[in-house]
């Protein structure tokens, strides 16, 4: 791993901010160049973040990095700042941006539980998730039985941030979260898992019911919802069924109820649930 930024990059990234034409597909023109190149950025609280810049997905420099789903991060922060000794369990972690960026901006964290099946991240999965604090890096994915499962590209977006689970007979293995029972204390969820965010809620029933306190995010994704027919109130009904919950979106600020409509047809949003 090369953990330098090539200056070419550099470059390219200032002009591509500057919207200056052309410079978008010059920047991905030139991402096979960077296939071995890692930096690794220092953020906040002396947490490092190691970017696979040659990956589509991940082709960052520090300001994309520090702008990564920032109002969800800042309102899942704010939820966390009444808590102590938080237990985080990041749920489709990829390469581990959020528990990083969460870390770097919240001292309540004691402990991270991240879960990512892809393979082709695993290396640097693994070495950003063991650099935080008490960082416990997954190659399982989550769901609501033991099994195996693998990953598959919708229709509408060939990213890796886009595949989903589907069930398997072989491949990577596939686990409830309550099956760690980190059972009790102040808890953290992020699922992030492409429309099986219900499935996890399932298998964790046990760890969100008997934790102190908790704080869940999900996504409610437009595209997500018409490929799945399942919307985030679903999910929101279910952890009500739980235990009370309310409910932000990020984006927006606004608190919603679980029979309201949530969906914005042109972009995704995020909610943040808190326990009552």
């Amino acid at each position: 791993m090369n953990s330098s930024t090539p200056v070419l990059f550099r470059l390219l990234k200032r002009l591509h901010r500057r919207k200056l034409r052309g410079s978008y597909r010059l920047l991905q023109t030139c991402r096979p160049l960077w296939a071995s190149c890692v930096p690794v950025y220092s953020l906040p609280s002396h947490v490092r973040v190691a970017v696979p810049i040659g990956r589509k997905e991940n082709c960052w420099d520090i300001t994309d990095i520090l702008d990564y789903e920032s109002e969800l991060i800042h309102a899942f922060c704010a939820a966390l700042a009444p808590l102590s000794d938080v237990t985080l369990f990041d749920c489709g972690a990829d390469i581990g941006v959020f528990s990083a960026l969460v870390c770097s901006r919240c001292d309540r964290i004691r402990r991270v539980l991240a879960f990512e099946p892809n393979p082709d991240i695993q290396d640097v999965f693994q070495q950003n998730i063991l650099s935080l604090p008490n960082g416990e890096p997954r190659a399982v994915a989550l769901g609501n039985f033991a099994g195996f499962g693998k990953l598959e590209r919708p229709a509408y977006d060939d990213s890796d941030h886009a595949r989903y689970l589907v069930p398997s007979t072989q491949g990577f293995p596939l686990v409830p979260l309550d099956s760690f029972r980190a059972f009790g204390g102040n808890i953290a969820i992020k699922i992030d898992v492409e429309g099986g965010e219900l499935d996890v809620i399932c298998g964790a029933v046990e760890t969100i019911r008997r934790a102190s306190e908790c704080v869940l995010t999900l996504e409610a994704h437009p595209s997500v919802c018409e490929r799945t027919r399942r919307r985030p109130n679903d999910c929101m009904t279910f952890l009500a069924s739980i235990r009370p919950f309310r409910f932000l979106v990020a984006e927006t600020g606004r608190w919603v109820e679980t029979s309201e409509d949530i969906i914005d047809p042109g972009r995704p949003l995020n909610i943040v649930a808190t326990t009552i």
